[in-house]
């Protein structure tokens, strides 16, 4: 597949986060804290109000965890991954780009992250984020952050289980096709990668969007319930030691199923809802085969 539009150099975008809505915050905290993880606690405040959050960081990304009880979103029971953040350095570029595009880009605003400090006192964080009008898309929330301020990030782990960045985003569809042109067209890119027998990538420098298809889900899924279409069915980690990863994981009494290629894949408990796949570099994962 090749779209005809032209990129522009000036627009680049790649995977920033994950969200989570859950309901019991001490439950996933002590869940996340128990499987190695060093969490951060903090509140997001933006136009629509203020949010408890803990986030994990991951080099430059990190995966959120908000509290439910703020949001109303009657479409997703008590907890769920519900959506993902894609990062640009010209934030207004992007809004505009997406709007000649045929989407819908809503207003820019300001969020604050507001972080605890020792003595009651907060560190305080502000960045531009628009999210796109409801029916844009259909797997779960995309927003957009500008990152043209961000510091380079460290190469190594900051947890105990050694996982170390954010790899890519999993998507399930019934129209693969029609979705990963969708994709391309919201990240600027226009020469996807056709895998397996029906489902795509599409390639963020070394992050990844993957578009699996009902045919293909088994692929990279084994035994997993993918009943929910379409939806986001998880995420990419990597991780600087498989040992010690799958050491941290079976503590807190996770199953892990290894996968061909070298990776393994995590259910992670219902009050946090969706599946890791974890490998040591891109090629451990099941969509970086040859499938000529």
């Amino acid at each position: 597949m090749k779209l005809s539009f032209n990129s522009t150099a000036q627009d680049d975008v790649n995977l920033v986060h994950a969200t989570h809505l859950i309901q019991d915050s001490t439950e996933v905290a002590s869940f996340l804290k128990n499987s190695g993880f060093k969490i951060i606690e903090l509140a997001e405040v933006s136009d629509g109000g203020n949010i408890h959050c803990y986030q994990i960081s991951l080099n430059g990304g990190y995966i959120s965890f908000k509290k439910r009880n703020n949001l109303a979103i009657p479409e997703v029971g008590d907890s769920a991954l519900t959506g993902f953040g894609l990062g640009t350095k010209d934030i207004e570029s992007t809004q505009g780009r997406l709007t000649l595009h045929g989407f819908h880009p809503l207003s820019i605003e300001e969020r604050k992250l507001l972080f605890p400090l020792a003595k009651k006192e907060r560190r305080e964080i502000a960045c531009k984020v628009f999210k796109l009008k409801e029916g844009d898309i259909f797997e779960g929330e995309v927003e957009f952050i500008d990152v043209s301020n961000s510091t380079k990030p460290s190469t190594k782990s900051a947890h105990n289980n050694a996982l170390s960045h954010f790899h890519a985003i999993i998507l399930h569809t019934n129209k693969p096709e029609e979705t990963i042109a969708r994709y391309c067209w919201l990240t600027d890119q226009s020469s996807p990668r056709r895998i397996f027998g029906s489902s795509w990538q599409v390639g963020l420098d070394q992050q990844k969007i993957i578009v699996c298809s009902e045919e293909d889900v088994e692929r990279i899924f084994p035994s997993v319930d993918v009943s929910n279409l379409p939806s986001i069915l998880g995420y990419a980690l990597l991780t600087e030691s498989l040992s010690k990863t799958k050491d941290c994981f079976s503590h807190n009494e996770l199953i892990t199923q290894s996968l061909n290629q070298g990776s393994f894949l995590v259910k992670l408990p219902e009050f946090i809802s969706g599946n890791l796949i974890i490998g040591t570099s891109a090629a451990d994962f099941p969509w970086n085969g040859d499938f000529n």
